[in-house]
């Protein structure tokens, strides 16, 4: 198992790389607990694909888009979670792949014990300086987490 931001290049560039890929996921943490579609969704690729925690596969933005103002309008208005990044490998310099644990928690940001949780998959690539998902799975998960950020 890969720890916390585990890469076998540990070269300069890679770690502003890799504080680069750790803020696109903090703006995307903070984008979902303000229940906004179109803030998360600028970190998706024109023709990104997404399979979601019930298994329904999303491909291109738009979809995706839909799809997350309708979840977060609705089933998820008062969701919120913190996204903890267990791992990122880089399968080249501009291609990575981060593992993602999302905690439910308050909206005061107190992780929910025993909460419905999940481990998202994302596959990132690096446009234009910025980096952003091309391809994810968020499936759901039930454990403990470790403790409170």
């Amino acid at each position: 198992m890969y720890k916390k931001s585990e890469v076998h290049d540990s070269s300069e560039e890679q770690k502003q790389e890799i504080g680069a890929i750790h803020q696109t996921i903090a703006e995307m943490e903070a984008a979902f607990n303000q229940h906004d579609a179109d803030k998360l969704d600028s970190h998706f690729t024109q023709y990104a694909t997404w399979v979601n925690v019930v298994g329904v596969l999303l491909s291109g933005w738009n979809q995706i888009n839909e799809a997350h103002k309708n979840t977060l309008a609705g089933p998820l208005r008062n969701s919120y979670a913190h996204y903890s990044v267990e791992s990122i490998q880089f399968v080249r310099p501009d291609v990575a792949i981060a593992h993602i644990h999302q905690y439910p928690t308050t909206s005061e940001g107190k992780i929910i014990e025993n909460g419905q949780g999940s481990l998202a998959i994302y596959v990132m690539v690096k446009e234009q300086g910025t980096w952003q998902i091309a391809a994810g799975q968020n499936t759901f998960v039930q454990e403990i987490p470790p403790s409170n950020p």
